[in-house]
Formats: structure tokens, sequence, C-alpha cells
């Protein structure tokens, strides 16, 4: 827990360094940030929508659900971790509990058997915990290939597959494979969604800034004192 908050101070420090937004200046990675957002639906046009359009043709919606359940049975360690940091001893026996009943009764997470028995997912990230430690979001960048994220969030990125116990027990190979494969996986189950979002933004950089921003938060308290500030310092 110790180490934990000595990184998780860290990134608040790396943060606030590379915080350059201002009142008159909120996107200041802007040209930047269209960059890797083109970039991103280049990629998304000629690789990941492809590939998930193939998958979900070859893989019935019942496949596909089953897939959806074990992905998520592998997350529940990652969000009982995210609990504990942030003492919510409620969901994270929530998650422990959900985790070893899916992993067993529901045959490696295939069948997500906890939901049956009363335990719902309660979904979280490390973008939750350190909202909720009042860490400031600092700058919104776009990354390449994982696309919406901040300063505070591109500092932790790394750092939070350190903090997801399945890392240790499938190894780094394949946790990249599992997430290569989980992007995949989302596409196909959310194809509709997203290309209608597409089809019907004016400016779809500005709509998904406008959706991270909303989910994880444009400013905490702590951001919203340093732009009372004029000077913007």
């Amino acid at each position: 827990m110790h180490v934990a908050k000595k990184i998780l101070i860290l990134s608040l420090f790396l943060s606030l360094i590379a915080c350059s937004r201002t009142k008159q200046n909120p996107d200041p990675h802007k040209q930047f940030n269209r960059e890797m957002h083109d970039f991103n639906m280049a990629v998304d046009k000629g690789a990941l929508r492809p590939t998930a359009s193939v998958y979900r043709g070859i893989s019935p919606p019942s496949v596909r659900g089953s897939i959806s359940n074990f992905l998520e049975n592998l997350k529940e360690p990652f969000y009982l971790v995210n609990y504990l940091l942030i003492a919510d001893l409620e969901y994270a026996t929530n998650s422990l509990f959900r985790f070893i009943l899916n992993s067993s009764l529901g045959i490696l997470g295939l069948f997500d058997v906890g939901k049956h028995l009363g335990l719902v997912r309660k979904e979280t990230s490390y973008k939750n915990t350190l909202k909720t430690w009042g860490m400031p979001t600092g700058d919104y960048i776009v990354l390449p290939i994982l696309g919406p994220s901040s300063t505070r969030d591109t500092v932790m990125e790394p750092i939070a597959w350190f903090l997801d116990p399945v890392s240790y027990f499938i190894g780094f190979p394949w946790m990249l494979g599992k997430t290569v494969f989980s992007m995949v996986h989302g596409r196909a189950e959310n194809m509709e969604l997203i290309d209608s979002t597409m089809a019907n933004s004016v400016d779809f950089y500005l709509t998904t800034k406008s959706l991270y921003e909303q989910k994880y938060g444009s400013a905490t308290p702590a951001e919203e004192e340093y732009f009372d500030d004029d000077t913007g310092s």
C-alpha cells in the first residue's frame, strides 16, 4: 500500500509539471492530439474495424457473450486492487467473491455465476481511483492506439499494468495479447454504436474528448483552484 501511494504521489507531481492547460487555452496539445486522433482513426479504418467485422462474422452472439464474461472476469482482481486503494471494502469484497465464483463455478469466467447470486459487476479503473484521491487529470492527451487520456493517466498507464494481479500470472506477452484481443472484441461488440457516433459527429475528435472528460472528470477540486488563478500558474 505504501509503495502504491508513493507511485501515485509521483504521478501527481509529474502531472502538475506537465499541466499547461489554462482557461484561455483548454486544449494546449490540440495539434498533437488531432494528429494522433487522425492516426487512430486510420488504424481503426484500416485494421481494427475490418478485423472486428471478421471476428464478429465468425463468432455467434452467444460465444461473444461468453468471451465478454471471460474478459471481464480477468478484470476483477484489478477492480479489487483499486477498491482497496480507496478503502471501499464493500466493492472490494464484491470483486473478490465474483472472481472466485466465476473462475470456478463459472468455468474460468465464461459464465457470470456471481450475477445470478446477486453479485453484480462493479467496474472501476485506476483513473477512477486517482480521481477519488483528488489527483488533477492534467492536460487532455490522445495516445496512439490507446486513444483519449491525460497527462496524469499517461504516466499511470504502464504503472497500472504492474498493479494488475493478473499480469503476474499470465506474463507480459499474454497480457499484451489480451489487451489487443480485448480491443478487437470491444470494437465488434460496439460496432453500431461507434459507427453511428462517428457518422453523426460534426467533429469526432471533440466528441471523444467530451466523452472522456464526462467519464473521468475534466477538473478535480485541485484543478478548479488552479484555474481560478488568472495567471494559470
